[in-house]
């Protein structure tokens, strides 16, 4: 089969179409067919080399986290999953691959698509939506009387925190670029703010949360923010970031890992409309490696960028 891979760490200059058998199927995994794999940053990262204490250093790698499809073959101790069923999931940092006609996935990453959405819906919600499930859902527990303030809300895991904290009643501020801002007239939005406005986003305050997707406020500014017993929750986290927000004890960081276990209720929220990805780009996977980099080089329309197979 062809598979989006590189072979050594580096620039897109290192990605290029390959070749590839998947090994015997293990008995926890699930074979499937991919018809459309979602773009996500950390593809690129993983690349880069910026996670290869994980990645370790046997080439090739293949390329590719988020992906939806049709099971083609279960693993002899996967229960509940039948050959030809369409489903979405992802794959561990170990096992990249999804930019590919097939791939291999822990069954515990794989849940069954919605009718209701496309392949490429299903294939952009897994990393952002887990991500969004795990900040605003299981840290944040956003409520009522929550007030939740989305740094970076026009993003794919901002745009999943917004929907899952007003689904869940709270009062939302975002700050986005004023070239997003347009997209937040919405009665729900409580605010729209210019990032890096901190008099704005105080105005609004304070917050018993701040969500910043991005990495771009300045922790002793989110810490100011905050209610007395609020949160500020990172999914960017450098070691500047980590050291001056844990000596506050209202910091934490946020991983995707802690939200895949919720890929059902996920699923569900899709379903039902609350979780609603916005596709900026489908591009046949023989377009790939251009697809990759103009993302990568920010050089893509806004939205999700999906690769059709």
């Amino acid at each position: 089969m062809k598979r989006v891979q590189f072979n050594r760490y580096g620039g897109p200059e290192q990605m290029s179409f390959g070749d590839y058998s998947l090994p015997k199927l293990a008995p926890g995994r699930i074979r499937v067919r991919v018809k459309a794999a979602a773009l996500n940053p950390l593809d690129w990262k993983i690349r880069r080399g910026v996670m290869r204490l994980a990645t370790g250093r046997r080439f090739p790698q293949g390329m590719g986290s988020d992906f939806a499809g049709v099971i083609e073959a279960v693993g002899s101790k996967v229960m509940g999953f039948h050959v030809g069923e369409e489903v979405f999931g992802t794959v561990e940092i170990r096992r990249q691959g999804a930019f590919a006609e097939l791939v291999d996935a822990d069954a515990r990453l794989v849940v069954r698509k919605p009718r209701s959405l496309s392949f490429s819906e299903a294939a952009c919600l897994p990393i952002p939506s887990a991500t969004a499930w795990a900040a605003i859902v299981t840290a944040a527990k956003v409520g009522p009387y929550s007030r939740i303030l989305i740094n970076g809300a026009s993003g794919a895991v901002g745009r999943s925190a917004m929907q899952l904290a007003l689904t869940n009643g709270a009062e939302v501020v975002v700050a986005a670029s004023r070239t997003s801002l347009g997209q937040f007239n919405d009665a729900a939005i409580k605010a729209a703010c210019l990032y890096g406005d901190i008099t704005a986003l105080a105005a609004h305050g304070p917050y018993d949360a701040v969500f910043d997707t991005l990495g771009t406020l300045a922790v002793t500014d989110g810490l100011k923010l905050l209610r007395t017993g609020g949160r500020f929750l990172d999914i960017n986290p450098s070691p500047s970031r980590i050291v001056k927000g844990l000596f506050s004890g209202r910091y934490k960081m946020i991983f995707a890992t802690a939200g895949f276990k919720y890929l059902p209720d996920i699923a569900i929220a899709a379903g039902e409309g609350i979780l609603r990805p916005t596709i900026g780009l489908e591009t046949p996977f023989s377009d790939a490696l251009t697809a990759i980099r103009d993302a990568e080089l920010g050089q893509s329309p806004s939205g999700r960028i999906v690769l059709i197979l």
